[in-house]
């Protein structure tokens, strides 16, 4: 069996490759050979190209077909231009920006959680220019899929954690831990919800769409079966660095600001299930998420150099700047203490007489009551 795998050297890649050469598949990976991580399998066919070029790609691979296109990587519209009619089954990484934002909706559309299966996609450039990029790739894949070109699975990856996942938000929390910091911002309360996946757990999401049949026609939201609050998180990603951590609750629109590296953006996140996959595919989480982001934890502690910091900080929109969350927190505590010393706590209502409960009482069971009587 032939493999053609597209990518292949992010933080799920070298996971999927090997388990498809643990499927007995002859792989070919092909990428720009920019990045060639240390955990990379050795493959069949090693091809450096530009996966974003469809004429490179058509000349790379002239004449050639496979059993198995799996895309991680380049321009996927028109590498499935390509490759329609050459291979049965293409299973692609694409992204949850597809899905519209809440804010694009009328309330209460996209305030569930989780979304609901169908969730609208992106049309409008004019509404979000990226997502609707990314939705009408998903519609061209499928109309491949339903003209008879391929059977397709669509993945929409969210944001993929782990060893050799070096830009991944955690690292924002380690990043502090590491400078010393003891003190750390949660906006609010800290209970926002981050769309997540572990690499091992995102990996075989896409290896069982590779391997079954009941996959293809489906796109599947790729997430961890459960997470964990912002605040959790940090709080894992402390112990497991064996430091302790105060968090810090500040409600202002300036610490969704100097968190952004790790909080989920102002009014909350959203959440999507892994239903669908857990029904179909049989899938359930290979590590626990709590593992998950500890083990991201200790890796980045152990090996930033290799944790592309420039690019974690600026796409995480992280300033970095303690000076000013200092100032902050101090302000906030301030605050509160103001306020706790100038207003007394509200009095409460006293508890009902009791009288209510006489609907509970044993002898009234099987009784209705009609004009203030009870009766049978």
């Amino acid at each position: 069996m032939k493999a053609l795998v597209v990518g292949g050297t992010g933080p799920t890649g070298p996971l999927i490759v090997q388990g498809l050469m643990d499927k007995g598949y002859e792989v070919t990976l092909y990428h720009r050979g920019h990045h060639e991580p240390a955990n990379l399998p050795v493959v069949k066919y090693h091809k450096h190209g530009d996966p974003y070029s469809k004429e490179t790609f058509e000349k790379d691979f002239v004449g050639e077909s496979w059993d198995l296109v799996v895309c991680t990587y380049g321009r996927l519209r028109q590498i499935a231009d390509v490759v329609a009619g050459r291979t049965p089954k293409l299973v692609a990484a694409g992204g949850l920006p597809s899905l519209m934002r809440p804010d694009h909706l009328e309330f209460p559309q996209g305030r569930e959680i989780p979304l609901r299966e169908g969730h609208p996609t992106y049309f409008d450039r004019l509404l979000d220019r990226r997502g609707s990029a990314i939705a009408y790739t998903e519609r061209q894949l499928m109309a491949h899929h339903w003209a008879g070109d391929f059977g397709t699975t669509i993945f929409r990856f969210s944001a993929i954690y782990g060893p050799w996942a070096p830009r991944h938000w955690i690292g924002s929390i380690v990043k502090r831990i590491m400078d010393g910091r003891r003190q750390i911002i949660v906006p609010g309360d800290g209970s926002q919800l981050r769309l997540n996946c572990y690499a091992d757990n995102a990996a075989n999401q896409v290896l069982l769409g590779c391997f079954k049949d009941e996959a293809m026609g489906n796109i599947f939201e790729t997430v961890d079966d459960v997470t964990f609050s912002v605040k959790d998180s940090i709080q894992l990603v402390a112990e497991a660095l064996g430091q302790k951590v105060e968090l810090v609750g500040v409600n202002h629109p300036l610490a969704w600001k100097l968190a952004g590296g790790y909080a989920a953006g102002y009014g909350g996140g959203i959440h999507v299930s892994t239903f669908k996959q857990r029904v179909l595919l049989g899938y359930k989480d290979v590590v626990p998420p709590e593992d998950g982001i500890r083990q991201t934890a200790i890796w980045m502690r152990d090996n930033w150099e290799y944790v592309d910091e420039a690019q974690m900080l600026s796409g995480g929109r992280d300033p970095l700047d303690y000076a000013t969350e200092d100032k902050l927190m101090e302000s906030a505590k301030k605050w509160e203490e103001d306020v706790s010393a100038t207003l007394s706590d509200p009095e409460l209502p006293a508890p009902p007489d009791g009288e209510w409960r006489e609907v509970f009482k044993p002898e009234q069971k099987g009784k209705i009551m009609v004009d203030g009587n009870w009766t049978r």
